[in-house]
């Protein structure tokens, strides 16, 4: 809106104001501090389409929010190199790189959005004409990395939890376009990459998939589809096995805690969205099972009568059809009082009675 506008212009010019009066008085700490405000500003504009007083109208058209979070990167920037280094102000610091970090993630992400805007989000690419230049990879990788190592440098709980996201981001971008490369080497390269930062991410989120089960599975099934499409036994093995490892995000233990950690009013929606993520990997698991229970026994008609016979994966696909061919209570019924002791999901039994058969 209009006065919108005009509150963010007068922001702006204030903070420049302080800026320069700081600037002159080597006030390093509040450089920063108004650095930190700046770049506020800039992100509003980036995710608003507020135009100020005494700016093009066209020229703000054409811009788009990558500029702004760019302009907001170089404030952070500028705020680090005007303290030099960290024993200067030691919570200062931390307090930019962390915004910093944040920025930068979101800035390469909405990259990556608008690079590939064209194509599905949960499908890689194909078609070599959507394949970017190494200067337009760079623009998405580049500050995604970056904050990913200014997380892991932080090193709190918060900026683990942030690096991990990062790594998914990242694992996330090289997914999709490992399949559109020129040739064999680069597509082993993005191939690469994209098992590096999902085994990165994987490894944090089954560490810490307590308060954070629906990030855990979703980033599993996406791990899992990984590993499915480059085929072959071995790999469809490994996705089935990140698709069991999501169990103890539906065990009663995780269920008790999000009643502890959860109001009423956001219970039952985590409820439903775990109910669906539980279909998801129900799906998930029934496809890898069916795939693999034809290439059991493509392996054993290639056995003599008198060799051992492997059948370990087909009585996996015989307890999942068994399991689907049993009456569904529905689980939400479980909510109508919200401190009753909750039951896990139907499913966590199934994907342990599936791990233990998977264990030779």
């Amino acid at each position: 809106s209009h006065v919108s506008a005009i509150m963010l212009a007068s922001a702006q010019f204030w903070f420049s104001q302080g800026l320069d009066q700081f600037t002159a008085g080597k006030d390093l700490r509040n450089i920063a501090l108004l650095r930190c405000n700046l770049c506020q500003c800039c992100k509003i504009r980036a995710n608003t389409n507020v135009i100020l007083p005494g700016s093009n109208k066209d020229q703000d058209k054409k811009s788009n929010a990558e500029i702004f979070l760019q302009k907001a990167v170089d404030h952070l920037v500028s705020a680090h190199e005007a303290m030099g280094e960290r024993d200067a102000d030691s919570l200062t610091w931390d307090m930019v790189s962390e915004e910093l970090a944040a920025t930068l993630l979101v800035l390469g992400v909405r990259r990556r959005q608008s690079s590939l805007a064209g194509s599905s989000s949960s499908q890689p690419l194909f078609l070599p004409g959507l394949r970017l230049t190494p200067g337009a990879e760079k623009e998405i990788v580049e500050p995604m990395l970056r904050s990913c190592k200014i997380y892991e440098s932080l090193g709190t709980a918060h900026a683990r939890h942030q690096a991990a996201a990062a790594n998914y981001q990242l694992a996330m971008y090289f997914s999709k376009v490992w399949t559109c490369q020129r040739d064999e080497q680069k597509t082993r390269d993005k191939l690469a990459a994209a098992f590096k930062h999902f085994g990165l991410a994987h490894q944090y989120f089954f560490l810490n998939s307590k308060g954070n089960e629906p990030t855990f599975i979703v980033l599993s099934l996406d791990f899992s589809s990984l590993y499915a499409a480059v085929s072959g036994e071995e790999c469809l093995g490994k996705a089935l096995g990140i698709s069991l490892d999501t169990r103890e995000a539906f065990s009663p233990d995780a269920i008790s805690a999000a009643h502890e950690r959860l109001n009423p009013s956001d219970i039952r929606e985590w409820f439903n969205n775990m109910k669906t993520l539980s279909e998801n990997v129900e799906s998930r698991v029934l496809k890898l099972l069916l795939s693999l229970t034809k290439l059991e026994k493509d392996n054993n008609s290639k056995l003599k009568k008198d060799c051992p016979h492997s059948e370990k994966y087909k009585s996996m696909y015989r307890e999942v059809l068994t399991h689907k061919m049993k009456p569904q209570t529905d689980e939400s019924t479980n909510l109508k009082d919200q401190r009753e002791s909750p039951s896990s999901f139907a499913i966590h039994e199934l994907l342990q009675k599936l791990s233990k058969l998977l264990k030779p």
